[in-house]
């Protein structure tokens, strides 16, 4: 018999009994019920009068002049504006920096700006642009018919990006916010399942039946692939249908380009943070003895899901900053805080491929040595084993 049979016929026997367990049918059922909410009310809800709000500062010749212009546009354009004066050009430049506004005009034909601004502030900008100056000029005396056809004519606003700054992709930060929770639940949920199910194998004297044919790494291998296999087969039953539910509804969910790399991306963390949590997981079930001895079993792996989750805003708040760099190549905590970084902030080419390559060898490492715990454990039944202990025994 070849080495991937037994393997296959583990991950089969995992699959087949857990998608027809009573529990992942519910399970299953609830998060497409919450999933769908999550999509479905904001749009019902919704107010249709919502106008987006943007931060506009004004300087140089004619400010008060675009700034009244700007003001009595923008209804027309379906936004809100908010404007702050600035001293000059420099002031201009440090405000869209800081974020203290989200562009700024400097003598009504020069727009700075992080990036390419939406669609509707910048036709706000260029319709001020114009008006502002027929105005100034309907009001110097003596117009001519060559001075009006001047006016008239239509002026472009010049947009320019600042040297060396890279606009942020906001518009991905709720699928990554969504992205974080995903990968949370799912090194959670599926965590405990198979160190529950290992443990239940240990319980019921089923691992030393299976352990007579099947050698520990086997068994440990089909675990946690069958699991892994059920977890993928729970998010694609529960994501297509709200992710199609969105797109139909795009009238008032946008839907942001790159939307398809984040969601690959979310799917690739979710698989690596899983292959290298499992197999945590399952050394602690092989450890315990009893249900109740679980859950302080598999604490510090949850103390430490649960402390990269809250990094993991950090990553959203600021992906560019120190501590998001840091954390994102720390292997245990790069599946939920390097894929916020890719998704919303400025990543190098190299980082991602470095990050992932850090918890492939991390997680070999976690792979020889939960296998080793895996198999002491399951071989000495009893009271609960200390980590040392189940490693002495996978050697006896």
């Amino acid at each position: 018999m070849s080495q991937a049979r037994p393997v296959r016929l583990v991950v089969g026997r995992e699959v087949a009994e857990r998608l027809r367990a009573k529990s992942f049918v519910i399970s299953t059922a609830i998060y497409l019920l919450l999933a769908m909410a999550a999509v479905v009310v904001p749009h019902l809800v919704g107010d249709a009068d919502t106008r987006p709000l943007y931060g506009v500062g004004v300087a140089g010749d004619g400010a008060a002049t675009f700034e009244r212009a700007a003001g009595e546009l923008a209804p027309t354009f379906g936004v809100d504006l908010r404007f702050e004066r600035l001293a000059d050009a420099r002031a201009a430049e440090e405000a869209v920096r800081d974020g203290s506004v989200d562009v700024a005009v400097v003598d009504g034909r020069r727009a700075l700006a992080r990036g390419g601004p939406p669609a509707r502030l910048a036709a706000v900008l260029e319709a001020a642009t114009y008006q502002a100056r027929l105005a100034d000029g309907l009001a110097a005396a003596g117009v001519s018919a060559q001075q009006a056809a001047a006016l008239l004519r239509p002026t472009e606003l010049r947009f320019e990006r600042l040297a060396g700054d890279r606009p942020l992709r906001t518009s991905n930060r709720p699928l990554a916010f969504a992205g974080i929770l995903v990968i949370y639940l799912l090194l959670l949920t599926y965590g405990f399942t198979v160190a529950n199910g290992v443990l239940e194998e240990k319980s019921s004297r089923v691992s030393e039946v299976l352990l007579g044919t099947l050698r520990p790494a086997q068994l440990l291998g089909g675990k946690v692939v069958g699991i892994g296999v059920v977890a993928l087969v729970q998010l694609v039953v529960v994501g297509v249908p709200a992710g199609v539910t969105a797109v139909v509804l795009g009238g008032s969910l946008s839907v942001p380009a790159g939307s398809a790399l984040t969601v690959a991306s979310i799917v690739m963390w979710a698989v690596l943070g899983y292959a290298f949590y499992s197999c945590l997981f399952a050394a602690a079930g092989a450890a315990a003895a009893r249900p109740e001895d679980v859950g302080n079993a598999t604490a510090p792996i949850t103390v430490l899901i649960l402390l990269t989750y809250f990094l993991a805003f950090a990553s959203i708040e600021s992906p560019d900053s120190t501590l998001a760099r840091v954390v994102s190549f720390i292997p245990p905590m790069a599946p939920m805080t390097m894929m916020p970084r890719a998704a919303i902030g400025n990543v190098a080419a190299w980082e991602v491929p470095l990050s992932v390559a850090l918890l492939l060898v991390m997680t070999y490492g976690t792979v020889r040595l939960g296998g080793r715990v895996y198999a002491g454990g399951m071989r000495r039944p009893g009271p609960r084993l200390k980590l040392r202990e189940a490693w002495r025994a996978a050697g006896s």
